[in-house]
């Protein structure tokens, strides 16, 4: 399954995952490390990166020599099964030997992430998910010209699952991960999260997003993690039996092909405001009972997802009282963008309408194609995880030094089925320490854009 319920009911000691656990934590972390943990003597150098890296949010001189390992492993991997991008290495003049240090990682050639959002059509669509696959792919069980959807869940019955954006652009992105990329990204996300936010197993959790059964939306799928993390039966839903396939979300932006398209895209438009308002209502009685029994409670989600139910509130002049409640916002504003918010302004108007202070909100910066996410401190700074090599670049796609703003790029050696050596476009300053805690690593400024 893609979730097991449950599973992190106990907690592991100090050696359950091989030795990778031995951080004396303020609580106990949750045993389903140990389900996603492969036995020690199949680890690979990523896998040692991963699974036996021993704090999460310290970046020792170990952690950096493990991190470089995995890197040269990862690319030689990626160079000598991808043939797509064992070309571009070439081109480049770029081999295995020739990454050998730190210093040399800033040569391996960098994908855009606008890579992963040219794709074709139809049996093209499968032929291109090969091309850009690592090691190739199995041909699919699928009717003479698929669709989309149709390809990725033949796909999906053949373990590899095909995650995408909502692609507000108008193009989706396409990542393909095996189990045991799906795996390591679960692994480090756990980790992550119940290393630095106020975790407990039994915590009544709201999840803004569509059901993670149902969907293979990147944004879904990371915050459906919290299925590995909780006990299930206190995880509510908001959108609980709509399945949202790359075809909804298309119709959603009236990209349309046909006139049965036309016709289901408007009633797709007509009853979407509907089903959320009938969503947002079941959640914001959730919260107010919540609220009555002063209970702890994490509600995770878009901060588009946050800010509409807090303006249903406002609206309706309610404020809420949960002091002992915990944010995790992430996925950005998406078809909201009209609507975004600083996050400094949605901290406060959540810690005015919620009563949730303003160091229990923490912000995920997250990426389709990136297997880690960032997750903020009580500061508010995003936290670079050990798995990933950070890199900010000039206009002319140079490093830039600590504290100088420029285009983020990242080299992630946990995908076995991809080559995640990516330069994005987004905007960040990054600095060596966190200026707000005590936690290590390098961090981003709250605001990516």
């Amino acid at each position: 399954g893609l979730y097991r319920s449950g599973a992190c009911a106990g907690t592991v000691d100090g050696e359950a995952d091989g030795g990778g656990i031995s951080r004396l934590l303020a609580r106990p972390l949750p045993d389903c490390l140990r389900a996603l943990t492969p036995p020690r003597d199949t680890w690979d150098s990523v896998d040692a990166l991963v699974y036996g890296t021993t704090d999460y949010y310290q970046n020792d001189a170990q952690t950096r020599d493990a991190r470089v390992t995995a890197l040269r492993h990862s690319f030689t991997h990626h160079y000598a099964n991808n043939a797509f991008y064992h070309q571009i290495c070439i081109a480049q003049g770029i081999t295995p030997n020739s990454i050998k240090t730190r210093e040399d990682l800033d040569k391996i050639p960098l994908l855009p992430d606008s890579f992963f959002k040219d794709y074709p059509a139809g049996d093209q669509f499968i032929r291109w998910l090969g091309t850009i696959t690592t090691g190739g792919l199995p041909t699919p069980a699928v009717s003479t010209h698929p669709t989309h959807d149709e390809v990725i869940a033949a796909y999906q019955q053949l373990g590899i699952r095909i995650m995408f954006t909502s692609g507000t652009s108008g193009r989706f992105s396409f990542v393909p991960r095996n189990q045991a990329s799906w795996n390591r990204m679960r692994y480090s996300a756990i980790r992550l999260i119940t290393e630095l936010g106020d975790y407990q197993y039994t915590d009544p959790i709201i999840l803004l997003i569509p059901n993670p059964q149902l969907t293979n939306l990147t944004i879904a799928s990371l915050f459906g993690i919290a299925y590995d993390v909780y006990n299930p039966e206190t995880i509510t839903v908001a959108l609980e039996t709509t399945a949202i396939t790359t075809q909804f979300l298309r119709l959603q932006m009236l990209e349309t092909v046909g006139l049965a398209e036309k016709i289901k895209a408007k009633a797709i438009n007509r009853l979407s405001p509907l089903v959320l308002k009938h969503a947002d209502q079941r959640i914001i009685t959730i919260l107010e009972r919540l609220s009555h029994d002063q209970s702890r409670v994490n509600i995770a989600g878009p901060p588009f997802w946050l800010n509409r139910i807090l303006d249903r509130l406002d609206q309706d002049g309610t404020q809420l009282d949960l002091p002992l409640g915990q944010i995790l916002t992430g996925g950005g504003w998406k078809a909201e963008e009209n609507q975004r918010l600083d996050e400094a302004i949605l901290r406060d108007k959540t810690h005015r309408i919620l009563g949730i202070p303003p160091e229990r909100y923490h912000d995920v910066y997250a990426m389709s194609e990136c297997s880690a996410i960032f997750l903020s401190c009580e500061g508010h700074y995003k936290h670079i995880p050990p798995t990933i090599h950070p890199m900010v670049l000039d206009e002319d796609l140079n490093p830039l030094d600590y504290g100088h703003p420029g285009r983020f790029a990242f080299l992630d050696p946990m995908p076995q089925t991809y080559p995640s050596f990516i330069i994005t476009g987004d905007q960040v300053t990054m600095h060596e320490h966190c200026p707000a805690c005590g936690l290590g690593g390098p961090v981003l400024e709250t605001e990516v854009t």
